[in-house]
Order: structure tokens, then C-alpha cells, then sequence
């Protein structure tokens, strides 16, 4: 009852303070009754990310949301959170509890959400993708459903009265990531694709609206997949 009334608060309230739109989301909205175990997989720009997607999602069973244990310090935020389907994950520290959680939540048929990149990000470009997500997806048997959250302000950040984009991308399947079978290199392949596709979401609003990212000089090279061996 809770959850339902603050969703219900949330999308009519969200949609006067922000100009919400979101693409693709009857792929999304398929999970509610397809069967299928899922995994979202989104970028992270604001504490507000999850609502947007859960609003794209619509009226269905309560996601599972993995969020970092900061936002949990507050007792209100933590109850707000926690009403929502969120739960604490302790970064950096291999958190066992929380991975524990997030595959149990998947097998009992919850859809899962997690932010990949462990922290909010700043503007386009995404943090390195660590690995839980796709520890999940690989002990569950769950597709990944890749989701980009775009802000098109002038400083591409989160703005009363501003666009809001939610864009669901095509589902990477369970059956053609092959986690389960594939080892460290199937998981690794699994990262790659889907920060293709979230990269690729993102390149195709863009050109949409004609969009043309500012060349940024970077004097680091960086690569945006941890390795094998990191996880949450």
C-alpha cells in the first residue's frame, strides 16, 4: 500500500516538476508479464535516477533496487528508499550480503535495478562499470536490460522544470550472453555489450535532437570495464 501511494505521488508529481519522456518502454513493461528474470543496468546521475525508471516501468511488482549505503545514513531517505525497494549496498567493500540479496530477489521474481557504475556520474561520459550486475544476471539466468538516463540541460544535470529522458534499450538475453556456462570472459563480453548499448542509447537520442556532444581532451586513457575479478 505504501509503495503504491508513493509511486502514485511520484508520477504526478514528477511530471509537474520535470518534463518526463520516456522511449522504449513497453520493452521494459514486458517483463511485468513475460516471466523472464531481468536485470536493469542504468547509468547513475541523481538520486532520483531510480523513480524515473520505475515510472517508465508503470504499475507492476516492486523492483529490487541496489543503492549505495549512503543514502540510507538518513533515516527519512532511508525509509523513503526502503518503500521504493531499495537496500543497501557498502561499495568497494565486496559486499557479499548485498549480492546475496540482489540474486535471491531475482529468483523469487523480482525484477532487479542496479547502477553499475557504483556512484553518481557527472554529465555524458559514464564511471567504469563494476561487476554485481552481471554477477547477478549470471547467477540467475537473467537478461540485461540496459536503460540511459539523459538530462538535456546545458550542463547535462538534473534541473526543476528541465527535459528528463528515460530511453529502455533492447534486452541482451540470457540465452545469448550465456553467463552461466561462460566464465570470466562470457561476464567480461557481457560488460562490453552493455556499455555499448547504453553508449549507443545515448548516441541515437543525440542525433534525434540533433545534439552534438563538445570534444572533450582527455589526458588519461581510461577504460570503462573494470576487470574479471572486481565486483560491487
Amino acid at each position: 500500500m505504501v509503495y503504491t501511494i508513493c509511486l502514485a505521488v511520484c508520477m504526478v508529481a514528477f511530471r509537474i516538476i520535470f518534463s518526463y519522456r520516456s522511449y522504449n518502454k513497453e520493452i521494459l513493461r514486458e517483463y511485468r508479464t513475460n516471466g523472464r528474470p531481468f536485470v536493469v543496468v542504468a547509468n547513475h546521475l541523481s538520486m532520483l535516477d531510480p523513480i524515473f525508471i520505475v515510472m517508465a516501468y508503470g504499475w507492476g511488482p516492486k523492483f529490487s533496487i541496489m543503492g549505495k549505503a549512503e543514502l540510507f545514513r538518513n533515516p527519512v531517505l532511508a525509509w523513503f528508499f526502503r518503500q521504493i525497494g531499495g537496500f543497501p549496498v557498502e561499495r568497494g567493500t565486496g559486499d557479499t550480503a548485498a549480492l546475496d540479496k540482489a540474486i535471491e530477489d531475482v529468483k523469487n521474481g523480482q525484477g532487479m535495478m542496479i547502477f553499475p557504475e557504483g556512484t553518481r556520474g557527472t554529465g555524458d561520459k559514464m564511471l567504469r562499470m563494476k561487476s554485481g550486475a552481471f554477477m547477478v544476471a549470471a547467477r540467475t539466468g537473467a537478461d540485461i536490460v540496459p536503460v540511459r538516463i539523459i538530462y538535456p540541460t546545458s550542463t547535462r544535470k538534473l534541473k526543476f522544470f528541465a527535459p528528463v529522458v528515460v530511453k529502455v534499450g533492447q534486452p541482451l538475453l540470457a540465452e545469448e550472453l550465456n553467463m552461466v556456462e561462460g566464465g570470466k570472459r562470457a561476464l567480461r563480453a557481457a560488460k562490453i555489450k552493455t556499455q555499448e548499448s547504453l553508449d549507443n542509447l545515448l548516441a541515437e537520442y543525440n542525433e534525434m535532437v540533433g545534439y552534438v556532444p563538445p570534444v572533450i581532451e582527455d589526458t588519461k586513457t581510461e577504460t570503462k570495464v573494470e576487470s574479471e575479478d572486481e565486483s560491487n
